[in-house]
């Protein structure tokens, strides 16, 4: 029996663990230039009484991890003008997904990702489709990418 207590705590104190931080060499640092010389990308936010608030962000700047995550949706994020490969990611509740799109920045441009979901109260809850676009023109930048929502529950 005290066997079997040891062994059900060592596999118990693993989930524990708290994960690895991301090194600093893969995380997204903002560009030190002139802001008239960068571009900037904001994420995008909609509002819901019965479901926690969609919320399209971005991710990754060319393979480096944006640290603010979610929570920084709405902080306009410094990027250099350029091809840039731009990670976005979708969530709502438990519901999630994340797509890699590309895009032409200029400098000064003001950018912002879009998106549009069946995730719902009572949806399929099955995609989330994801483009970027000028802020001043309403027109994309980036083609589409479509994410296949993920729903931890489901297995």
């Amino acid at each position: 029996m005290l066997r079997f207590l040891l062994i059900t705590i060592v596999f118990l104190s693993g989930c524990a663990t708290p994960p690895r931080p991301i090194p600093p060499e893969l995380q997204y640092v903002a560009p030190a230039s002139q802001e008239s010389s960068l571009a900037t990308l904001v994420g995008s936010h909609e509002k819901s009484t019965l479901i926690d608030d969609p919320t399209a962000y971005v991710l990754a700047v060319d393979g480096k991890r944006v640290m603010s995550g979610q929570q920084g949706w709405n902080t306009a994020l410094p990027i250099q003008p350029g091809l840039r490969n731009i990670t976005v990611a979708f969530q709502s509740g438990v519901f999630h997904t994340q797509v890699d799109l590309q895009m032409q920045a200029i400098a000064g441009g003001k950018y912002q990702v879009q998106f549009s979901t069946d995730v719902q109260l009572f949806g399929a809850n099955t995609y989330c489709d994801f483009w970027i676009i000028d802020i001043a023109t309403r027109k994309p930048v980036s083609g589409i990418g479509c994410g296949n929502i993920v729903n931890p529950y489901e297995r």
